[in-house]
């Protein structure tokens, strides 16, 4: 069995809340009917309905669509029930409607216009991987929960009917194929091939695999091109082998984390330095950090705090990611390895300091390039060869490989913002209490609080 690797891409520009306001399809945008013709529903209905009927078009302070009315009417027993039918406000516009111009999600009580639905999941479906396809207001449910990816299917069966019913064939065509590529992944067998990203189901115990679009061959466990000096070794002891016998090899591997494996799809591809730390895979659309590979959500769809609804897209990097720790000094990240007693090793002893005192780390010759070049920035003694730029980053990743917290180094004012920043409240300072004391109290409470957690993935053991 094979697949085509489908990817979103970017079309037509998400229509703001404005524009989502004013959607000419919405019913009080729509033109009212005559009052004859209004006369004449009224007069189609049993006396009690009628009376119900005119009472509410004639109702003060408010301005209803006769045929919303008349659904209304024809949906209840009485005026207040009526009333309520029609009275429904949508928690992300705040426009008034009916109750049949809602969309309810089918696993959680939420409930909103459909023209917010529209524009919600066409954009989701867009840019985002299928795990994040979700309640906009509560991010129910847990994709990636206890119940795992089987369970999931229930939901996203329901969303299709939803998608199908309320988006364009373009839409729903959209998140079919990123269903179906996401089901695959789920499949031990299936494998991305290495050139051309074309989609296989390996049945063979052999490690190549033999692509029928490109001809091209992958290794069916690491997903590395594959070369004939893997033929009979274990995928690590060739990542190695690659390290000894490939000088272009060993220039890519400094500083050490030099590859990156998307924490949705497990794509593993080269790192280049240079540029931010917002990562999105080229395969499934996930948006992470190159650093910790936690997950970039936009503002409406993160569930860690209130606050996070006003902001764009962000993630929540823990406080060993190089998101922070790159503000701190060479000196000061040492003092941290010293403190725990790690000494800042190299990838091999191979890697003598670059000629000519220049570093020699690939990077994204300019923002938003595919090319690389040598970084080129003089570089320092005792260093390993890296200009100060590079040398912080090695720095960095000896301490998350070695899961070292800086939590150790923190002044008071940067334990206080670490509880803030995690919405949890510090300590007080009791009174008499000495300085020291409650700095330690204020510590052992934070480890207790947010202790760190190892990385979602790593592939320095290869290194």
């Amino acid at each position: 069995m094979q697949l085509s690797q489908m990817t979103a891409t970017r079309g037509q520009t998400t229509p703001t809340r404005d524009q989502a306001l004013h959607d000419p399809d919405k019913t009080q945008n729509q033109p009212k009917r005559p009052e004859h013709d209004q006369l004449l529903l009224q007069a189609s209905l049993p006396p009690d309905k009628a009376a119900t009927f005119g009472s509410l078009l004639a109702m003060e302070g408010q301005c209803f669509n006769p045929d919303d009315v008349l659904e209304a009417v024809q949906s209840n027993r009485d005026l207040s029930s009526a009333l309520r039918y029609l009275s429904h406000s949508c928690p992300i516009c705040a426009e008034q409607l009916s109750f049949s111009k809602m969309v309810t999600m089918t696993h959680c009580s939420c409930s909103f216009c459909e023209t917010c639905f529209k524009t919600y999941f066409s954009a989701a479906i867009r840019e985002k991987s299928i795990d994040k396809l979700v309640c906009p207001l509560c991010s129910q449910p847990e994709i990636r929960g206890c119940g795992g990816w089987e369970q999931s299917m229930d939901y996203f069966n329901l969303l299709d009917t939803q998608i199908r019913h309320h988006l364009g064939p373009q839409s729903h065509q959209l998140f079919q194929e990123k269903l179906r590529d996401r089901a695959l992944q789920e499949m031990p067998n299936f494998c991305w091939c290495a050139h051309c990203s074309f989609g296989v189901l390996h049945e063979a115990e052999q490690l190549m695999m033999k692509c029928p679009n490109c001809k091209k061959t992958t290794c069916s466990k690491c997903r590395s091109a594959w070369a004939p000096q893997h033929q009979g070794v274990s995928c690590e002891e060739f990542k190695r082998w690659q390290l000894r016998n490939e000088p272009e090899r060993r220039t890519l591997q400094l500083p050490s984390r030099s590859h990156i494996e998307c924490p949705n799809c497990r794509l593993l591809f080269h790192l280049s330095r240079g540029g931010c730390l917002h990562f999105r895979c080229s395969q499934c659309q996930h948006h992470f950090c190159g650093s910790c590979s936690q997950t970039f959500s936009l503002g409406a769809s993160c569930s860690f705090s209130a606050s996070c609804s006003a902001k764009g897209l962000h993630a929540h990097h823990p406080r060993n990611c190089l998101y922070h720790l790159r503000d701190w000094s060479s000196s000061r990240l040492l003092q941290l390895l010293q403190f725990y007693r790690v000494s800042p090793s190299w990838p091999s002893a191979d890697f003598p300091e670059a000629a000519g005192g220049a570093c020699p780390v690939l990077q994204l010759a300019e923002e938003n390039s595919p090319m690389e070049e040598a970084c080129s920035r003089p570089s320092a003694r005792n260093q390993g060869g890296l200009c100060q730029l590079h040398y912080k980053e090695h720095l960095v990743d000896q301490v998350q490989q070695n899961l070292l917290d800086p939590v150790v180094l923190f002044s008071r004012s940067e334990l206080e913002a670490e509880f803030q920043r995690w919405c949890i409240a510090a300590p007080k300072q009791e009174a008499q209490e000495e300085e020291p004391l409650y700095m330690q109290r204020l510590l052992l409470a934070l480890l207790q609080s947010v202790p760190l957690k190892k990385p979602l993935s790593s592939h320095n053991d290869l290194l």
